[in-house]
């Protein structure tokens, strides 16, 4: 195995540059790469420099992060009361910083190991709750409220109050029987609909309370259609090569000036009489639409030949006209050779192809007529929402990210919260920076709004938009790639980027490397939250053994692979027997033959929050007592509880006792 050494790390530089207490950063650490030791060695660094621990605040995504977080530092800070340097570089550099960390802890009588609380490391819901109970008039929240694991039943109780207005009489009645007979009077569905929307209030909430009067709501919501469609034609121009403009130009007025005679529906006859490559406007939507109906199949490949349905007629239809048949001929060619050319691009079919998805610039009256009334059901379910959250005593986590951000005012006018924070807290660092939410990406924005370049504040994210996970909690990986390229509002954050893997071994890191660019997208796209693949580097040597192998069961047989997985743990076994080995499923129910067949060959597992509860010995032995108790006279119950641990009795006991009586208990 190679060894860590920082003259061998290839980015050793990198993780140096990363604990610069006087820099803003944001890391991209990829699976493996130990940004949960740069996150401890940064805040260590950083305790050294403060006067006081809570000025440092850490924020992760679990409860467990946060734990192990915290643990890991206290460790450390216990560990630098030796003077005798770690052997391993890695554990040598975090010692040394926690060696500066208890000195300053000591200096200044803070006393962590004795009081840990001090470090502010905690989940961001719990981050966002803890402001709301400092300002509860600013938070809307007042008394603190209970948050809700499962919030459901709030929204589906929202749901069918705002449903029942419909026969109230009220201003919101007219709305709600709009919406009604749009979905032709599915009440079921619409309370669905409704329940599921508030799930995801903080997504849509801000865009229809911000405009004063509905004309000026549609105008801004067709300028933001406006922005989409720019900003993805945009992105296509860009891309285009120029060598190519004139003659596609070219070759698409010929096809379009056909297809004008014979099909004038197409797409590409809008490309009739265009000299130059379409601006990036919605006005040009339907040119560009129309060179992607030549260039592309239906699926968005770049297509391989062309036809009449193209506008490229075939030379036969000539007939007698020779010189008609050379140009069909000649033109037939010259587009067959353009198309092969434009093969070598995928990532502009890719684009072209996105383009087709795209809505249209502005809405109909009959379309704004129905998004008119789901906006004002919507504020109104919103409302609702709000009294069934005060009866039951509980929020749900959006809503107390809301509420902290709205506490936060704005820069205009910051509330005394927001200016409190704002001299309380120093340095911020957050973990799984993928995995933030759109109100909680607001949120940090106005926790940082008041920083000044050079003031002594910074803010540490790190994270990987590869493994992007919380996409049920509305995360939104795209705002990773904006906060990269363009910071945190008046935070300018320096990228960097880590590649070593310290996990795996370098036949999985290689496997990983050629296969993951194929599967995803090859550039960064923040509009569409699409993420590249960045290549990693291992540090640990290749086993003996071929690192990835794959066992295809096409079509699905879950005996057979039962049997493969048994023979791959066989295997392992015999090659590593003191080697731990791991099972991943994409669900739970995947497993249940391969666990029947795993117990079947007797190899022994443990399987944590996998076997349903139901199925476990302690529960089957209560069922059975319960079941003796409630009915006397069920047999198979009662010699249940007689073979319980309780009892205890075995097979032959219970043979002997029912052998004579085999009908009576």
């Amino acid at each position: 195995m190679k060894q860590a050494d920082d003259f061998q790390v290839a980015d050793a530089q990198e993780r140096e540059t990363a604990i610069n207490p006087e820099y803003s950063f944001i890391v991209q650490a990829p699976a493996g790469s130990g940004k949960t030791e740069l996150l401890i060695q940064r805040f260590l660094r950083l305790l050294a420099g403060v006067n006081a621990p809570e000025e440092i605040v850490a924020i992760t995504f679990t409860r467990k992060a946060a734990a192990e977080m915290r643990t890991r530092i206290l460790k450390a800070l216990e560990r630098a009361e030796d003077s005798n340097p770690p052997i391993e570089t890695h554990d040598r550099r975090t010692w040394t910083l926690a060696r500066a960390a208890r000195a300053q802890n000591n200096t200044k009588k803070w006393r962590l190991t004795e009081n840990p609380s001090r470090l502010r490391i905690q989940t961001i819901d719990a981050f966002c709750a803890a402001m709301t109970r400092q300002m509860p008039f600013l938070s809307r929240l007042g008394a603190p409220p209970e948050i809700s694991e499962s919030p459901e039943e709030f929204y589906l109780q929202a749901a069918r109050q705002t449903v029942a207005e419909m026969e109230g009489g009220s201003k919101w009645s007219p709305a709600i029987e709009a919406l009604i007979r749009h979905l032709d009077n599915q009440l079921e569905k619409i309370e669905g609909l409704i329940a599921g929307m508030l799930a995801k209030r903080d997504q849509w909430l801000r865009h229809i309370t911000f405009a004063e009067t509905p004309d000026k709501r549609r105008q801004a919501l067709e300028a933001a259609l406006q922005t989409i469609i720019s900003e993805a034609l945009a992105a296509v121009r860009q891309r285009f090569p120029e060598q190519m403009v004139a003659d596609l130009l070219d070759l698409a007025g010929f096809a379009a000036g056909n297809l004008a005679e014979t099909n004038s529906a197409s797409p590409i006859t809008a490309c009739k009489e265009i000299d130059a490559l379409p601006e990036a406007r919605p006005e040009c939507l339907d040119q560009w639409l129309g060179l992607c109906e030549l260039l592309l199949t239906k699926k968005g490949g770049f297509r391989r030949q062309s036809d009449k349905n193209l506008g490229f007629p075939a030379p036969s239809s000539a007939k007698k006209d020779g010189a008609l048949k050379t140009l069909y001929e000649e033109r037939k060619a010259a587009f067959k050779e353009l198309l092969q050319t434009f093969e070598t691009d995928p990532a502009l079919a890719e684009r072209l192809h996105a383009l087709r998805i795209l809505p249209s610039p502005a809405y109909s009256d009959a379309e704004w007529e129905v998004l008119q009334a789901l906006s004002e059901i919507l504020l109104l379910s919103a409302a609702h929402l709000a009294l069934a959250f005060q009866a039951g005593g509980k929020v749900d986590f959006a809503e107390v990210a809301m509420s902290a951000t709205a506490a936060m005012g704005d820069s205009d006018n910051p509330t005394d919260l927001a200016l409190s924070m704002d001299y309380r807290i120093q340095h911020i660092l957050i973990d799984e920076f993928q995995d933030t939410s759109i109100t909680q990406y607001d949120f940090l924005k106005k926790l940082t709004m008041g920083w000044q370049p050079g003031d002594g504040r910074t803010f540490f994210a790190v994270g990987d938009p590869m493994q992007s996970i919380y996409g049920f909690r509305e995360a939104e990986v795209g705002l990773f790639i904006k906060a990269w390229n363009d910071g945190l509002g008046p935070v300018d954050l320096h990228p960097i980027a880590l590649m070593v893997n310290f996990r795996s071994q370098q036949g999985i890191v290689d496997w990983v490397n050629a296969s993951f660019p194929l599967i995803m997208p090859p550039e960064n796209d923040a509009a569409v939250g699409a993420v590249s693949y960045s290549p990693a580097e291992a540090i640990r040597e290749s086993g003996k053994a071929q690192a990835v192998q794959i066992h295809p069961f096409i079509p699905a047989d879950r005996q057979k692979e039962a049997e493969a997985v048994l023979a791959c743990i066989r295997e392992a076994q015999t090659s590593d027997p003191e080697g731990s080995i791991a099972v991943l499923v994409r669900s739970r129910p995947h497993l249940e033959i391969i666990l029947k067949h795993l117990k079947a060959q007797g190899v022994s597992f443990t399987a944590v929050e996998i076997e349903s509860l139901k199925n476990r010995p302690v529960i089957q032995d209560l069922l059975s007592l319960t079941r003796a108790l409630s009915h006397p006279a069920d047999r198979i119950a009662w010699l249940g509880v007689l073979r319980a641990p309780w009892c205890g009795l075995s097979l032959n006991d219970l043979h002997a006792l029912t052998s004579d009586a085999p009908r009576s208990a």
